[in-house]
This record gives C-alpha cells, structure tokens and sequence, in this order.
C-alpha cells in the first residue's frame, strides 16, 4: 500500500478505545449468533470506522446506531471483509464517536453442538465481552475466569475480561436442561 494512502486511512479512520461486545448464541442448529458492539473512539478527524469481519465468518443483519442520538448510522460492506461506519461529521478535537453495531455471525467453526452440548470456541480481542447461552442451556464449561449470572428472561449470561494486549482463547460448553 502507498504510503500516502496509509497515512490517509490512518488519520481518517477510527480506532477502537472502549469496547464490549455481547455474542447471543442463537439456536445450535443454526451456528449463528447475534452481535452487540459498543464502540467508542476519539481520533481526532476520523470520518469513518472500520470493522472486520471475522474470516470464515457469513455477516448479515447489519445495523449501526450512534449512541449519543440514537439515529441510525451509513455503511457498507467493503469486499465482504469488513463493516465501513461512517460518522455523521469527523470527529472533532477532544470529543468522542459512540456508537453500536448490530450484526449475526454464522460460523460454525465458532459455534457448534455435540449431542445435548453447544461449544462456543473463538479467540475475543475486545477487551470487556459477555455471552449469552440459548434459552434451555446450563454452563458447564468456560476456559476463562467468568462471573456467571441470569438474564432476566432466565438464559445463562457469561462475562468476561481480556486483560491481555492479544486475543483472549475463549471456550464456552453448554448443556441442554432435561
């Protein structure tokens, strides 16, 4: 890539700061789950904010909301490799772009079932990050330190915390209630 134009991505886009991401895990069957990721970036300029999406990964049911008016946001799809959020003006000096990306993930390398268990298995770069099991599905396994608890609705909710500067192996195991 020229340089120019690295400078230019580099100074126009936006960069993650405070992250947290929620993965609903859908139906088993379906090796989907929906996304929540609450994003807030101050780069000074930045126009647009791009995210990737995860190779071998199928992305649909996109949307982008700004947290701060809650109106929905522009973007696009670049090549199928990444989700282009454009601000409603550049950021300016000392001030914050917050907003919210809605996405489904289908991937079953991520997101399988065993007989009466589901395996949630992907690697979270995002710093603060809960999952949800499927209505019907106890823990039975996390290979991170989680706090454990109950949503309302009575589905089993894991949160956890990336303290490292790379991705964080995460493995969820469910099991099916009788």
């Amino acid at each position: 890539m020229a340089k120019s134009l690295l400078l230019f991505l580099l100074a126009s886009t936006a960069f993650a700061q405070h992250e947290f991401t929620v993965y609903e895990l859908l139906g088993p069957e379906t090796h989907k789950f929906a996304i929540i990721y609450d994003v807030m970036s101050s780069t000074e300029g930045a126009a647009f904010y791009l995210n990737p999406i995860r190779k071998g990964s199928k992305a649909s049911d996109e949307r982008v909301i700004d947290l701060a008016t809650g109106k929905e946001l522009k973007f696009e799809i670049m090549n199928g490799e990444s989700l282009k959020v454009y601000f409603s003006a550049p950021i300016p000096k000392q001030g914050v772009a917050r907003f919210r990306i809605y996405k489904t993930y289908e991937d079953a390398a991520s997101y399988s079932s065993q007989g009466d268990r589901i395996v949630f298995d992907r690697p979270l770069g995002v710093r603060r990050n809960v999952v949800v099991l499927p209505a019907g599905y106890e823990l039975i396994g996390s290979s991170v330190p989680s706090i454990v608890s109950m949503q309302p609705d009575g589905r089993v909710r894991i949160s956890m915390l990336n303290d490292r500067d790379d991705q964080l192996p995460v493995k969820i195991t469910g099991r099916k209630l009788p």
